[in-house]
């Protein structure tokens, strides 16, 4: 074997058996316990100097070498990127400022969108500059979080969880505000099942971190609440919404009867749903504005039932309730 590949050989191993990690630490406690007037070549180059340390520490000195300098500035570079790598690497935190204000976008565009039935309905419905952005606002966030999301689930445990709690807020209010655009752009398409077809794990994810938060027998907010809540808690509202008004509508074209068990059960069942919502000012009061996907299937369903049907939701609607609710 030539002289200079064995050098390269050497170079190598030397590169291997460095400990960046152990190099900063040790630094570090070189600073502390010895003090600046003691700390010499550490003054004038401590990353080198850290090398040159551990190297000694495994039995290769200057002296023994002269190539030896090389194989320190191939380290100290290594070190250097290894460095940058760990500024550089995944954290939220500095960019969740900047989805903040992506998020104040969206809440312009809830609070413009009354005229056009509220935010879910003037989204699936109505075509402007203006939901052209929000429709780019929404992706920016929806990259985000699906990004942040992936990158808790890959973490140990502990870790994966005190990482979710921190940022458990911010992530069920986008959550709560974007999974309903989502939703529209999906019942626009035709398309029906959101819940088991078209949702995205990441929502599901946060949902679930939210729930883990909460202490057993308070999976909900009973009584925590005496106003309603400006998004409406359960992010999917909309998704049920669309599949009573399909049900309603297979009603309506005879394809079905109100005696299908199957379809009157699940409107049924809608009906608890809401009412639970309402009862716990978990609703936004705009699912109760005069154009909403709500209020229509509002319209289709006490057609179908007629006014003998009794349920708590009934009593509200008929007796218009809803314009005290807030």
């Amino acid at each position: 074997m030539s002289s200079e590949s064995m050098g390269n050989q050497n170079s190598n191993d030397c590169l291997q058996i460095v400990d960046y990690r152990g190099i900063l630490e040790y630094l570090k406690h070189k600073a502390i316990y010895r003090g600046i007037s003691e700390l010499g070549e550490w003054l004038i180059n401590p990353l080198r100097a850290g090398i040159s340390i551990q190297l000694e520490s495994v039995g290769v000195k200057k002296s023994q070498d002269s190539g030896i300098n090389d194989i320190i500035i191939k380290i100290e570079e290594r070190v250097e990127k290894f460095l940058a790598q760990k500024r550089t690497a995944f954290d939220p935190s500095k960019k969740l400022n900047d989805r903040k204000i992506n998020m104040t976008y969206l809440e312009w565009y809830k609070k413009v969108s009354k005229d056009h039935g509220g935010y879910y309905d003037s989204y699936k419905n109505v075509l402007s500059k203006s939901r052209a952005n929000i429709v780019k606002q929404q992706r920016i966030l929806t990259h985000y979080w699906k990004e942040m999301v992936a990158e808790a689930e890959k973490m140990p445990q502990t870790e994966g969880a005190s990482f979710r709690f921190r940022w458990l807020y911010a992530g069920t209010n986008y959550r709560r505000m974007v999974e309903p655009l989502d939703i529209a752009e999906y019942y626009k398409k035709g398309k029906t099942g959101y819940l088991t077809q078209g949702r995205s794990e990441h929502y599901v994810l946060l949902e679930q971190w939210l729930k883990d938060d909460k202490p057993a027998g308070h999976q909900n907010n009973t009584n925590e609440r005496n106003q309603a809540c400006s998004l409406t808690e359960d992010s999917c509202f909309w998704a049920h919404v669309e599949e009573a008004i399909i049900s309603c509508k297979l009603l309506n074209d005879g394809r079905t009867s109100w005696e299908n068990t199957e379809i009157r059960l699940a409107l049924i069942k809608f009906e608890k749903y809401v009412m639970d919502l309402i009862k716990n000012y978990a609703a936004s009061p705009e699912i109760f504005l005069e154009q909403s996907s709500f209020m229509k299937w509002w319209g289709q369903y006490q057609m179908i039932t007629g006014s003998s049907h009794n349920s708590s939701l009934a009593d509200f609607m008929r007796n218009r309730k809803y314009i005290s609710y807030a």
